[in-house]
């Protein structure tokens, strides 16, 4: 249990209702150093596989990504944690189907290394259903989908943010002061993170925008 370091953690607000994060890098990382080696060995590893950002995505068919993802899954790992990076992958993978598809790409053939997790040989054997035969198991795909094909990269990331914090939600709720909490604790803080930087920068686009209306209205 850990009770201190649950504790000593500020509360995370929703990204709809934040403006800044409560908590720095650095003052999670010391806060962090309460967890045993071997869970902070695990969320270490894990964090550096599916932690929210934008750089790093299975839409390039990244196979370095499915062979760390390979490899993290044959180590050991709590259970909890081994089904939240499950679910993250199931994202990517699913996206980088969508993004294919919406290319008008033909399936993936067997053998090739495009995506990871349980649903790859499913969405292979379903690419001719618009959403891979995967509502039932994913609500947020067809939405996903929707978004993609009207081009509103924001509008989808935060869909697939919300739905990600939704599954964090439910693990800390069953085990207030596990290692389930810890960790869902700092999966939030990242999705927190990467949406105030990237509503910072929709934001100064959205002012130059402006700021290019406003000057081509004076020199007319």
């Amino acid at each position: 249990m850990y009770y201190d370091l649950i504790t000593s953690l500020p509360h995370l607000p929703h990204s709809e209702q934040a403006e800044w994060l409560p908590i720095t890098p650095l003052r999670l990382q010391q806060r962090l150093k309460l967890l045993k080696p071997a869970h902070a060995e695990q969320l270490a590893r894990a964090r550096s596989l599916v932690m929210w950002r934008r750089e790093r995505s299975l839409a390039n068919s990244d196979a370095a990504l499915v062979n760390e993802y390979a490899a993290l899954m044959d180590a050991p790992l709590e259970s909890p944690l081994r089904e939240y990076v499950a679910f993250r992958m199931d994202q990517q993978t699913i996206l980088a189907a969508l993004r294919s598809k919406r290319l008008q790409q033909p399936g993936p053939e067997e053998g090739t290394s495009w995506g990871a997790g349980a649903r790859v040989h499913h969405i292979r054997k379903h690419w001719d259903d618009p959403d891979f035969r995967l509502t039932y198991v994913f609500p947020w795909l067809a939405s996903a989908r929707d978004l993609l094909a009207a081009g509103d990269a924001h509008g989808l990331e935060r869909l697939l943010m919300d739905a990600a914090w939704q599954r964090l939600n439910r693990f800390a709720q069953r085990n207030m002061f596990s290692f389930e909490a810890v960790f869902a604790y700092v999966f939030q803080w990242d999705i927190l993170q990467a949406w105030l930087a990237a509503d910072a920068e929709q934001s100064t686009v959205r002012f130059r925008e402006l700021i290019d209306k406003v000057t081509h209205v004076e020199h007319n």
